[in-house]
């Protein structure tokens, strides 16, 4: 009997098609904003190099952005962006 309850916690539990809200465009545009001055002051922590634009994957929460570094290297560094009950929390551009 408890095989007919797991397809819905699980469902529940990853959101599932009902709890599934992909980000808004105004939250992409904030966080494009926010990872583009934040590339733009940072420099790769291997080489020192500076980073390039920012990419982001954004078809679902948590937001992946992505940049690499200018140098010969092209080291990759990442960050994520989570959503919550208080706004946005981003994370650092660190390298992967």
């Amino acid at each position: 009997m408890e095989w007919f309850f797991a397809p819905w916690a699980f469902m529940a539990y990853l959101g599932g098609p009902h709890g599934y809200e992909p980000p808004a465009p105004v939250d992409r545009w904030l966080i494009e904003i926010v990872y583009e001055t934040a590339a733009a002051e940072t420099r790769c922590t291997r080489c020192g190099a500076p980073l390039e634009h920012p990419r982001l994957r954004a078809g679902a929460w948590p937001v992946r952005v992505t940049a690499r570094c200018r140098g010969a290297a092209r080291h990759r560094h990442r960050a994520d962006v989570s959503r919550a009950a208080d706004g946005l929390h981003t994370n650092p551009l660190v390298r992967a």
